[in-house]
């Protein structure tokens, strides 16, 4: 994110400043809350209405009747004014939000034409007595409609705004960055009226939907305080609370096509691609490969393949283009749609990408020779084919490609107890790691064969590291208590070798994963012993998910405790990375935290 947008609309006029900088949501909101909760109403429209905005770049120097106007704020606030002499030079001594704690009755307008970068809006709307929060990712709008013909992401009564603490606003700005990457904004949906029952919302917030003219909005409420999102797009149809009341209102030929194309976690903004084109789509519900229709759908992907009777024939047509082999095609059309699905999830294809992805999909026809993927496997074997091949360093070799085929055709032929098929994905990992670093082909090969020549590697690069040549990360979360487990983040290659020699496991082989900031991995210690190995990585777009968490030799962890303390160093994770990439903004006032309760997180330095 490239800066925000902020101002005021009053009267119908808006009048918007434009923050540089990397200004996250949450950060801006923290600054105009502090202004708001030192500000009346009347001081507020008194101030919005007299503030003029020049475009410093532009604009000569104020005349004579601008001097007056200016003179006497500087006279206030700064002990040589005179020596200020362009529009410039003012607005760098009150920066930004600053000039509007002090009063500055001039601000530098934002160039609306110049803000594509801009992701961010927020308009203290005095005419509809709110603050409104806009989303504008990749310019879907023109800036010119904020506040105008594009409908607020999120608003609430500036009484309310005043009232929001620090956890509510963190809470508030984690469900806003979640719906802020869905493709499709505010759009109507073929569904009827209905409200959702109350569930529990982010932190302390209550949630509701409400379903009103084919749009779909969430209703926050705690205490008395109000809020009010209209573009959920990421809102899945297997949502635990939601889920229901959007079955029972979509109507049933969209759902069943979305269903079959999407999979039952499929998004509202998937529902609202397949309702604007269900005439266009040729096929039924129960048909095979409808998940290839999303190459059509999603104008992202930049395919450009037209919908209709010889859509499968224009898609082969591509991908052949591509390099893609018949076998491949054979191979791509023949699994079921869940298998195709999660395939295509895991590497979607685009324009830009077709190439690598015809030469992956290649790959695994060849291995499997007509035997086709499972569900259950899917996953632990692509992830394994993709370390295996490493994509970010370019095509493989010959020898890498072969070990990649071996890996997956003795992985998808082994037959494994249920307590095996469990733990399948770590091991997957782990024998991976082994075969990348291969460097002959690992003929006669089988499951069990590669699994102990795995473990002997391991075991072997665990009692190697060199101290004097250790490998060294930042922390953002040196150590983090909550409740009676202690995490610390491990940031050298030793305290991952140590880990693993601990917990008898194989973390000391992630160091090139953590260094190269993909991979974060702590340590849950209960009463000052190991308890359990946490294992974060970074998604596309920057945010941090647990991958797995492992006891003593792999075990899986079921106690509560840890598997909440878990979920709480993720988010505190989350929130330190973000606090980290973003740079500090100036603090008029500190909005005053909440008593903290026994339970709540406490964060201190190691």
């Amino acid at each position: 994110m490239s800066g925000a947008l902020v101002g005021f609309k009053i009267d119908g006029e808006r009048k918007l400043l434009r923050l540089h900088g990397q200004r996250s949501c949450e950060g801006v909101l923290t600054e105009l809350l502090a202004y708001l909760r030192a500000t009346s109403d009347v001081h507020l429209r008194t101030y919005a209405r007299a503030l003029k905005m020049v475009v410093p770049e532009r604009e000569a120097f104020p005349d004579d009747a601008d001097r007056a106007e200016l003179q006497p704020f500087l006279e206030a606030n700064l002990p040589s004014p005179g020596t200020l002499r362009t529009w410039p030079e003012i607005f760098r001594t009150f920066a930004e939000l600053q000039g509007w704690h002090a009063g500055l009755p001039f601000m530098p307008a934002a160039l609306l034409s110049n803000c594509g970068d801009v992701s961010w809006g927020f308009l203290l709307n005095l005419d509809a007595r709110e603050l409104q929060v806009f989303v504008n990712r990749h310019a879907r709008y023109a800036w010119c409609e904020m506040g105008g013909s594009q409908p607020a992401y999120c608003s609430m009564a500036l009484d309310h705004a005043r009232l929001l603490t620090r956890p509510d606003l963190s809470a508030l700005q984690a469900l806003l960055q979640q719906h802020a990457y869905a493709e499709s904004l505010d759009v109507a949906l073929p569904l009827h009226d209905a409200v959702s029952p109350p569930f529990a919302g982010p932190g302390k917030w209550q949630a509701m939907l409400q379903l009103t003219g084919g749009h779909v909005h969430l209703l926050l409420r705690r205490g008395p305080i109000q809020a009010r999102l209209t573009q959920v797009g990421e809102l899945k149809l297997d949502h635990p609370q939601a889920g229901a009341v959007l079955h029972e209102s979509l109507d049933p030929g969209v759902l069943a096509m979305v269903q079959a194309i999407y999979g039952p976690g499929a998004n509202l903004a998937q529902i609202a691609r397949v309702a604007a084109h269900l005439s266009q789509l040729p096929f039924a519900p129960d048909e095979g490969g409808l998940p290839l229709l999303d190459l059509a759908l999603r104008p992202s992907c930049g395919l450009a393949l037209a919908l209709g009777p010889g859509f499968f024939d224009r898609v082969r047509a591509q991908l052949l283009a591509s390099g893609m082999s018949g076998q491949g095609w054979r191979f791509l059309i023949k699994q079921d749609d869940a298998v195709l699905r999660s395939l295509l999830q895991f590497f979607p294809p685009s324009a830009r990408i077709l190439p690598s992805f015809s030469h992956f999909i290649n790959l695994l026809a060849s291995a499997l020779q007509g035997m086709p993927l499972r569900i259950e496997r899917c996953q632990p074997a692509l992830r394994g084919v993709e370390r295996i091949l490493d994509r970010t360093r370019g095509r493989p070799d010959q020898t890498r490609e072969e070990n990649a085929r071996i890996f997956l055709r003795v992985l998808m032929r082994v037959q494994l107890s249920d307590a095996e098929e469990s733990n399948l994905a770590h091991e997957a990992q782990d024998v991976s790691d082994f075969v990348y670093a291969h460097t002959a082909v690992l003929k006669g090969a089988t499951w069990k064969s590669l699994h102990r020549r795995s473990d002997e590697w391991h075991r072997a690069l665990l009692i190697s590291v060199d101290p004097d040549k250790d490998v060294r990360w930042p922390a953002l979360l040196p150590v983090f208590e909550t409740g009676q487990i202690l995490a610390v983040e491990l940031n050298t290659g030793l305290s991952l070798a140590e880990e693993g020699l601990e917990q008898r496991h194989c973390i000391g082989t992630y160091a090139n994963a953590c260094a190269s900031g993909a991979t974060r991995v702590f340590s849950l210690r209960h009463h000052g012993r190991r308890a359990a190995t946490l294992e974060l990585q970074r998604s596309h777009d920057g945010s941090w998910r647990m991958v797995q968490i492992r006891g003593k030799a792999n075990s899986a962890v079921r106690e509560p405790a840890l598997l909440d303390a878990a979920h709480r160093v993720v988010q505190a994770y989350a929130q330190a990375a973000r606090a980290h990439t973003c740079q500090p903004l100036p603090r008029i006032e500190e909005i005053p935290p909440p008593c903290p309760s026994p339970q709540q997180q406490v964060q201190r330095a190691s």
